[in-house]
This record gives C-alpha cells, sequence and structure tokens, in this order.
C-alpha cells in the first residue's frame, strides 16, 4: 500500500494479510470499538490524517476467462458510519492488461467497515497489474447517534489519499475449480449436506398462500408414479358399517365445501403441516409436523391461535449474516377477523411461537426474491400505491438501528411489532375511476387493475356497465406510472364476467377473462390491453366452474392456460394465441350424474397435471371409480392414476408438492397419502457349495420395497403400481398378472473377466431368479443390480459361489478377502455394457468385499 498524505513519504507495508470476502465482513465487529470513545465536536482548524489503502486479488495464479475476487479496504473506518447511516469511503481500481491496455472499474462506496470487493475477468495470458486508489474524504456527516466515534477525529478532518498495487499472473490452463456433486441415484433424505448444491434443482417447498397461487409448484420434481409412501389417518372415514347408521353403505362425513378439512398444508425443509380437524369441523382438533418421508410425528401442539395458513422461509443478506433463516408458520387473520388482529410466526422446527406483527395492512400479497411476503397496497381515493414488506428494516425486526453491526442482524424474536409504517416505497399514481381494486401483481413489471363492478348477471353486485382495466408500471425507473387504461364493454346478452388466470412469460403477456354463460374464455394483452384471442364454448357442465366457480378450476402454467370443472374435461390452451392444444376427459358412465367425474386441479408440478374428482358437497357414499389422475401438462397423455375422491378445491387446501413427493388427502377413507419415489432393497444368493463345471447353477434373491407404509412388500413395475397400491392400502384385489422389476446379473470371474449373466424380471412375490452355466472353474463375485424406476430408488447386492473342475468334491466356498492380491489381468474381451463395467471395475481394482458393505449400508 502507499501513503501520498502531505508531508508524508511514500511508504510501503510488506507483509500485508490476504483475506477474503467472508474474512473481510467479519472485521465489521471491530466497529463496535469506536463507539465508546471519548466525543468531542470539532478541530480548529481541522486536520489531514494519512491512509494506508490495501489490496488483495484472488485467487493468483488464474487461468483465462475464470473470474478472480478483488478485495479493497482502508486502515480507517469511516467514523460516523454506524449501521445504516454516516459516511462512506470511495474507491476506484485501474486495471494494466499484459498488452499495457488500462481499464477503470468504479468508483465503489464502502460498507460500514471501510472495504468493499469487485470481480473481474481477465481475458489475456500474461501479468495484470492492479492499482486501488482511496480517494480524499471530507469527513462531513455526524453519526446516527448525533456523535462521532473518537476523540481524534472530527467533521471537517480530511482523509488523504492513498493507494496499493496488486499483481495477476494470467495462465492459459484454468485452476481447478470446487468438487461438485452428481444429484442423487439413490434414496435420499433431508437435510441435504451444503457442498451437494445442484440438489437445489430437485428439492422444494410448499409454502401455500401466493407462493403456489393457482396451485404451482415451480420447483423441484414431482412424483411419476402413483407408488404410495405412507398414509396418516386424518379422521375417521370410509363406510360406516352396522345394521343402523351404516347398512346401505354410508361413509363418514368428510366436511365437504363449508367445513374444510386438509387444509393449507405446508411442506418446508423435509416436513409436512397441517391442521387436525376437531369432530365435523376442519379445524381445532391441533396442528401436526410430520416428517414428510416417513409420516412419523415430529411434534403436535394443541394450543389457540396456533393454526397456520403460510409459510415463509426467508434468506437473510447483510454483511453480518448470510443465509436462509430457519422456516416460519404464520398465522393470519382472515377476512373476518379485526384488522389489528396480530400475524404470529411460529419456528417450523419445534412449534415454538416466536414473534408478532400488528396493523399489518390488507392488499395483495406475493412472495419477493428472498422470502419477503410483500403486500401490494392500493388507495385510489388518495392516489397512491405502496409495496408493504415484513422485512422492514425500519420497524424493529432487526438489531438496534444505527448504533453498531447489529443493525445487519435479523433479531425478531420475542417482539411483537407495529408493521403499520412498514412500507419498501409509496408513489403517487394517476386518477383512477371509482371502485378499482388490484387483480394481478407482477413484481417490477405492473400492477393490473379494474375499476368498477364487473358485468354480470345473478347477483345484485353485477351490472351491465362498461368497465376499465388500467396497468400502472412497477418498474423501479418508472414505478407508479400510468402504462395503459382501457374501457371495455359489457358482453352482450349480459354474460357474467370474472378476471382468470395471467401469465407474465415474454413469449405470452396475457391475462385472461372467463365468460360464464358462454362458458368460453378471452385473452388480452398485458402490454396495451388489446383482446389477443377468444376460445369455443367449453362444455355446459363448466358454467358452474371456470375462474370465478367454487372450485377454482383454472390455472395457468408453462404458457398454457388449463381450465376443468364438473365437465369432466382438462382443457389446455395456448396462452399466446388460444389455440385449444388437446383435452382430457375423465369418463364414469352412470357412476356420476354428469358422465363424466367432474374434476378440480390439485397440483401443477414438473411438467404434470395432477387433478381429482371433486363435488361441491360430496355424497355419502361416494361415487365409484374417481381417481386422482397425472396428466403430461404438454401433451394431456394419462401418465398414471390411482383411486382416489378428493376434497373439493376451493381455496390453498387438499394437496402439496416438495421434494418429489405429492400429499393429498383421499376422502374414500380421509387418509393422508404421501405419493414419491421410495426406497428399495435387493438381496442375491448362489450355490453356497462348488458345483462341478459344466453344471447350471441357480442364482435367485428378492426386490422389495422400503417404503415406510409396505415395508418388505414385492416392488412392482410402475405400470401396475396404480393396482398394486390400491391392493396394499385400498383393500382392493391383488394384480394376479402384475409384473415386477427388472434384475440385471453380472458376474466377475477368476480371471477378473466380466460375464454378463443377463436380465430377469421380478415376479408378484418379489422373487427372482436366473439359471447360468459358468465357463471356467473357480471363485466368482455375483452382482445383482436394481436400476431403479418412477417408483423406487435403485438398489445392488453381492454373494460368491465356487465352481470346481469337473471331478472335484463340493466344498465350502471361502469368500475373497478384502485387501487380497488383485485379480489376474483379463485375457478375453469382457461381455458387458459400459455401464456394469465401470461398477465392475471399481470392485476388483478397490476390495471386493466393498460391493457387500455398500449393499448393506444405512440408506440415506
Amino acid at each position: 500500500m502507499k501513503n501520498l498524505g502531505e508531508k508524508n513519504d511514500m511508504k510501503n507495508i510488506a507483509n500485508k494479510s490476504k483475506i477474503s470476502t467472508i474474512t473481510l465482513v467479519l472485521a465489521i465487529t471491530l466497529a463496535t470499538l469506536f463507539f465508546s470513545l471519548p466525543i468531542v465536536t470539532a478541530h480548529d482548524p481541522p486536520v489531514d490524517i494519512p491512509t494506508y489503502t490495501y489490496l488483495t486479488v484472488e485467487p493468483n495464479p488464474i487461468g483465462v476467462g475464470q473470474p478472480v475476487t478483488i478485495v479493497y479496504w482502508l486502515d480507517k473506518l469511516p467514523m460516523t458510519a454506524a449501521g445504516l447511516a454516516g459516511d462512506r469511503w470511495t474507491f476506484t481500481i485501474e486495471v494494466t492488461t499484459p498488452g499495457g491496455a488500462k481499464e477503470n472499474m468504479g468508483p465503489y462506496t464502502s460498507d460500514p467497515v471501510g472495504g468493499g470487493w469487485a470481480l473481474y475477468t481477465p481475458t489475456q495470458v500474461g501479468t495484470y497489474t492492479f492499482k486501488c486508489t482511496f480517494n480524499e474524504k471530507v469527513l462531513s456527516q455526524m453519526g446516527p447517534t448525533g456523535i462521532l466515534g473518537s476523540d481524534s477525529v472530527y467533521i471537517g478532518d480530511t482523509f488523504l489519499t492513498s493507494f496499493d498495487t496488486a499483481t495477476l499472473t494470467v495462465q492459459e490452463d484454468p485452476i481447478p475449480n470446487p468438487p461438485s456433486y452428481p444429484l442423487p441415484t439413490e434414496y435420499w433424505s433431508r437435510p441435504i449436506e451444503g457442498q451437494n448444491t445442484a440438489w437445489a434443482s430437485i428439492a422444494s417447498n410448499w409454502l401455500s398462500g401466493s407462493h403456489t397461487l393457482g396451485k404451482v409448484q415451480i420447483d423441484g420434481i414431482a412424483p411419476n408414479s402413483p407408488h404410495i409412501m405412507w398414509t396418516r389417518p386424518l379422521q375417521d372415514g370410509g363406510v360406516v358399517g352396522g345394521t343402523r347408521v351404516g347398512l346401505d353403505g354410508t361413509t363418514y362425513y368428510d366436511g365437504s365445501q363449508y367445513e374444510n378439512k386438509f387444509m393449507n398444508p405446508l411442506i418446508m425443509n423435509g416436513r409436512l403441516y397441517y391442521t387436525l380437524p376437531l369432530s365435523d369441523s376442519g379445524t381445532g382438533g391441533g396442528y401436526i409436523c410430520i416428517d414428510l418421508q416417513t409420516g412419523e410425528e415430529i411434534w403436535y401442539m394443541n394450543y389457540d391461535g396456533l393454526d397456520p395458513s403460510i409459510g415463509q422461509i426467508y434468506d437473510y443478506e447483510s454483511m453480518n449474516q448470510h443465509g436462509a433463516i430457519n422456516g416460519y408458520l404464520w398465522s393470519v387473520p382472515g377476512r373476518r377477523d379485526p384488522p389489528d388482529t396480530p400475524w404470529n410466526a411460529y419456528d417450523a422446527v419445534t412449534g415454538t411461537w416466536l414473534y408478532g406483527m400488528t396493523n399489518v395492512p390488507s392488499g395483495t400479497e406475493v412472495y419477493g426474491p428472498n422470502g419477503e411476503i410483500l403486500r401490494y397496497v392500493l388507495n385510489a381515493d388518495n392516489n397512491w400505491l405502496a409495496l408493504w414488506d415484513s422485512t422492514q428494516h425500519d420497524v424493529g425486526l432487526h438489531g438496534a438501528l444505527g448504533t453498531s453491526s447489529s443493525a445487519y442482524q435479523w433479531r425478531p424474536i420475542g417482539k411483537v411489532v407495529d408493521m403499520s409504517e412498514a412500507y419498501a416505497w409509496n408513489v403517487t399514481i394517476p386518477t383512477l375511476p371509482g371502485s378499482s381494486s388490484i387483480r394481478k401483481v407482477i413484481p417490477d413489471d405492473l400492477v393490473l387493475i379494474s375499476s368498477g363492478t364487473l358485468p354480470g348477471i345473478g347477483r345484485s353486485s353485477y351490472s351491465s356497465e362498461p368497465y376499465t382495466v388500467s396497468a400502472i408500471s412497477l418498474n423501479p425507473s418508472t414505478r407508479g406510472q400510468l402504462l395503459w387504461s382501457k374501457e371495455y364493454a359489457a358482453p352482450a346478452g349480459n354474460v357474467t364476467v370474472s378476471f382468470g388466470p395471467t401469465d407474465p412469460d415474454p413469449a405470452t403477456r396475457v391475462f385472461t377473462i372467463f365468460l360464464k354463460e358462454t362458458i368460453s374464455w378471452a385473452g388480452y394483452s398485458l402490454d396495451d390491453g388489446s383482446l389477443l384471442w377468444t376460445s369455443e364454448s367449453e362444455n355446459p357442465w363448466n358454467f358452474y366452474s371456470g375462474a370465478g366457480g367454487a372450485l377454482m378450476t383454472s390455472t395457468a402454467a408453462y404458457g398454457k392456460l388449463y381450465s376443468t370443472g364438473y365437465s369432466g374435461t382438462v382443457y389446455c390452451y395456448d396462452l399466446a394465441d388460444g389455440t385449444l392444444l388437446w383435452e382430457y376427459n375423465a369418463e364414469a358412465g352412470f357412476a356420476t350424474p354428469y358422465g363424466s367425474y367432474p374434476l378440480g386441479i390439485t397440483a401443477v408440478a414438473d411438467g404434470k397435471i395432477y387433478v381429482n374428482t371433486n363435488e361441491h358437497s360430496s355424497g355419502a357414499p361416494y361415487w365409484k371409480g374417481a381417481k386422482l389422475r397425472c396428466l403430461d401438462a404438454n401433451t394431456g397423455e394419462e401418465l398414471w392414476t390411482i383411486a382416489s375422491h378428493g376434497a373439493s378445491t376451493y381455496g390453498n387446501y387438499g394437496s402439496a408438492v416438495a421434494d418429489g413427493y405429492l400429499v393429498h388427502l383421499n376422502v374414500y377413507d380421509m387418509q393422508v397419502y404421501c405419493m414419491g419415489k421410495g426406497p428399495s432393497e435387493i438381496t442375491v444368493e448362489a450355490p453356497m457349495t462348488a458345483i462341478p463345471l459344466g453344471d447350471p447353477l441357480v442364482i435367485k434373491g428378492t426386490v422389495t420395497d422400503q417404503s415406510p407404509g409396505a415395508i418388505g412388500t414385492p416392488a412392482i413395475s410402475d405400470e401396475d403400481m396404480g393396482l398394486w397400491m390400491e391392493y396394499l392400502y385400498m383393500q382392493k384385489p391383488i394384480p394376479r398378472d402384475a409384473q415386477g422389476v427388472t434384475v440385471k446379473l453380472y458376474a466377475i470371474d477368476p480371471n477378473g473377466n466380466y460375464q454378463d449373466i443377463g436380465e430377469v424380471t421380478s415376479d408378484i412375490w418379489g422373487n427372482y431368479g436366473k439359471s447360468w452355466v459358468p465357463p471356467v472353474p473357480g471363485d466368482y463375485l455375483v452382482i445383482a443390480q436394481f436400476e431403479g424406476s418412477d417408483s423406487y430408488w435403485q438398489s445392488s447386492a453381492s454373494t460368491y459361489f465356487v465352481v470346481g473342475d469337473a471331478s472335484s468334491a463340493s466344498q465350502l466356498l471361502e469368500p475373497a478377502q478384502p485387501n487380497g492380491p488383485e485379480p489376474a489381468e483379463a485375457t478375453e474381451a469382457p461381455v458387458i455394457t459400459t455401464e456394469l463395467a465401470i461398477i465392475a471395475a471399481v470392485a476388483i481394482a478397490a476390495v471386493i468385499g466393498i460391493v457387500s458393505f455398500l449393499a448393506l449400508r444405512k440408506r440415506k
């Protein structure tokens, strides 16, 4: 570093420490040392203060095209910088390339402890030189407490310019990146080890509320099979039985439409949460947390107030904290509660009350990029639009503001905070027609507002007057400006209008309107409000469904509009032009009065649509033959079905999808079902006495399901999984023609050659077997591999046998010993696939006994 203060000679300070960005931010704790020193107000006259700039560029050396981190800081802390206020230092960086060209970076404003960082990517081989200059600074601001932090530094004092230099060696070959770990091929469970970052693509949470608006899971994977992991009773269900009440097959009451059960299930970090019913009510029976994969209870709470309806995982990022906070379960007041009813946050791990918020304004709710719960608040009468933020800094949810580093710490525990002023911004908007309300928010894009009473018949609140739709900008640079406003005439014939799904994708950018009496859809441009398309009429039964119907049976995903309802038909439209892409019908024959099974969309995830049979007020007994159906979202192909009758889909309850599992309530038996890919186990056996060369032997074993609800039952093919699960869990007949799974068998012979024994399919009892004639005498290692399916994760096992020459007597097999001599070099071409060769090669090169250990190791 170089000091250029007046009357000071240039000095070189050697052996400076190299620190990473992470280490640098820890220095913020040093700032507290300066806030307890004696206080005075000014020098007369002000003085000049020498400074020292420090600079590191890492890693060094680096390969062409690989980024480096430039870290810079000053030896002096900004004396008035405390918390969120006060002075900051500024830096500029000059880069000299190996060819002598100059590049300028910055200016950069420091953090409260006087440093910062930047990224740079070199493009040439050779030596780069970096020069970081601290720009002279006259102290001009008082600290947030009205004082300074040192008895030797005052307002008006000048911190003099200084600089430091560093060189970077850039080579042709890249340096290695940190290790990356592939996606799992075996059964896994949470927590996901912190280095397995790629696993984020398959993991997910279901937070309900606006996070899953339209019941769309935008993250992770979802079941490709109806394989059941476990079931758990929600209440008494199924057929009552008996000579009085249940002789006619009467079933237990499911809550139907107005006393809904299994409301707002949440999934966070591999845990499932839901409210238990009390008698015929949908609530009041306490709140339970269970393990998503096993169905085992983790905790149960039964006290007033704990009835969460939404979840939150908040990623708090500051100079002192990084990463997501343990999940919050939010008990949120309903629309009938008094406006001052508090929000209460409970710990997702224990159920303990954590903190509360009062005076939360009404508004249109979304989740922010870091998991903030946001509400857009419109006051059309006074021409303003504001964004309320559940994590706003200025309302006491952080540490002490402005006095120390605690301003950068998330500290809400134990508080009840008044959130009436927790607004991130507030802007003036143009005058809008009366009765304006928000219809859709697209963060950082626009808010869609309708004015006037929507056209319609049958209710006194509807009218036949025109209505207006306006778009207000949410772009930070134009926030509050009117993008467009358009008046729409009421459709001819007194047609009821209701807003449907919206898709902000650049390829579509459309909002939809459902026209009830014509049972059709219309798409309008988000950019100017113009009509883009109208659809043909749907089945008449969808008169009772659509965007505004009781079943809420439409949603938008993947650039498509999905619409269904009492018709039992799923319609898929291209949102760009309204083209009908496909239809799917759940025919029912005489089972229902509709000719089809009425359908509701229970979830959309991972390119699939899950639809269930629903009824506004289900009869007792229920319709027979109803199913949970999984459809390909792009083609409408039926991927799988399983017997299930759904609860009503009015609201955010009935199902949840996360971590590759689908959880739903089946009112046929009032049990919660969890479906997804489960663990498997394979065994393998061979004769334990020597067989003569040339004689066949039988290799046999089992392949079983190890899921918590069916441990040790046979593993069955994906194609037969629905019927098999109905047999195991729903007392249906056993499907005698069901197929098992494919097992691959191969061996390593005494000469180290690979022998492909072949494939075999297990039977309905979970057994498999195959005869084989070994080609040479000696000891053999046999490996059985089940490569997994959409229903099960893979598993493998090994065993040994011995082949004597034609005249040898039977002898007991001695297994190969760990760390024994390596097998002889192969003398003939292996007969095996590349994949199997890799597996067997590992077994030979390391320890043959390890294969057995791998088959028996604890699955995580």
